[in-house]
């Protein structure tokens, strides 16, 4: 609604609800390893931990290695990129091969990922409390608006997508969960990045410099950090042209009864169908009341 100088006003935050947020909080997982594969400087981190797998982590470095493959890997390559010997490369592959989590081309030699891959992210999808609550209300949104509709989380300082309702515009991948991707780069990134304190947003940026996606990617780290505080004083995000050209994205936060940020859901829409005013005044206002719907169970 307009307030007296005729502009749009929003809620700066979004309030916490009275009634009980039914999800348990600790049955929602909002943190999962860096993005950057597990190194032996990581692993000698956990020296001092006698619970801690250090030849389990080696594994799990080989799926990690095929996160920005574009199609498959040969052992060469996945030793150079895990920084394990190419013997010890050998056995883990064998090793995920024979247990379904690779697949190897028996005329290239080259390994890809196996369906098992996939069947771990069902696993965790469909026992999932909070999307399993918030999914109904997003499928909602998204054929009220007709537009790609989101809910991430954070890992670190990235985001993970756990649902992506698609419009009819998108590719399969903008299609497909279980992305990762900057937090910073976009709308709904920005608004998870809001929980974190400046120090915290800056140490992140200064790990991982931000790279251009586009021409118009803000990738200036002080006006990085300006724009989520303004996501945090709005209690929204808007974004454009940040990840791809010609698209714009808004996201809220998606909190429980004790205020405590879960997820960000957000919507992402052609910039000429939505212009940052059009997608402030219509999609905001429904982002907010979606948010709240899901509090409420």
């Amino acid at each position: 609604m307009p307030d007296n100088s005729g502009k749009l006003a929003f809620p700066r935050r979004q309030p916490c609800p009275t009634a009980p947020f039914r999800i348990q909080e600790n049955a929602v997982t909002t943190r999962t390893p860096d993005t950057t594969p597990a190194s032996s400087t990581d692993a000698l981190a956990h020296a001092d931990d006698p619970l801690f797998v250090a030849s389990l982590e080696k594994g799990m470095r080989v799926l990690e290695a095929f996160r920005d493959a574009a199609d498959t890997l040969g052992l060469t390559e996945i030793a150079a990129l895990t920084g394990l010997g190419k013997s010890a490369a050998q056995r883990f592959v064998h090793t995920w091969e024979r247990l379904g989590y690779l697949a190897r081309d028996t005329a290239t030699r080259r390994y890809r990922l196996g369906p098992r891959v996939v069947e771990l992210g069902y696993f965790f999808l469909r026992t999932d409390r909070l999307v399993s609550m918030a999914a109904p209300h997003l499928v909602a949104l998204r054929d009220r608006c007709g537009l790609a509709v989101h809910m991430s989380v954070l890992a670190g300082s990235d985001m993970i997508y756990l649902l992506r309702l698609p419009s009819r515009q998108l590719t399969l991948a903008e299609m497909l969960p279980g992305r990762r991707m900057p937090a910073w780069c976009n709308s709904g990134g920005r608004m998870l990045l809001t929980q974190l304190d400046d120090d915290a947003i800056r140490q992140a940026l200064v790990r991982t410099p931000p790279r251009a996606f586009t021409p118009r990617t803000v990738v200036e780290p002080d006006a990085l950090l300006a724009l989520v505080r303004e996501a945090r004083g709005d209690g929204y995000a808007l974004t454009e042209d940040q990840v791809l050209q010609n698209q714009v994205g808004a996201a809220v936060l998606l909190r429980d009864a004790r205020d405590v940020p879960l997820a960000a859901i957000s919507v992402s829409a052609p910039r000429h169908d939505y212009p940052l005013d059009r997608l402030q005044r219509e999609i905001v206002p429904q982002l907010f009341r979606t948010a709240h719907a899901i509090q409420h169970g």
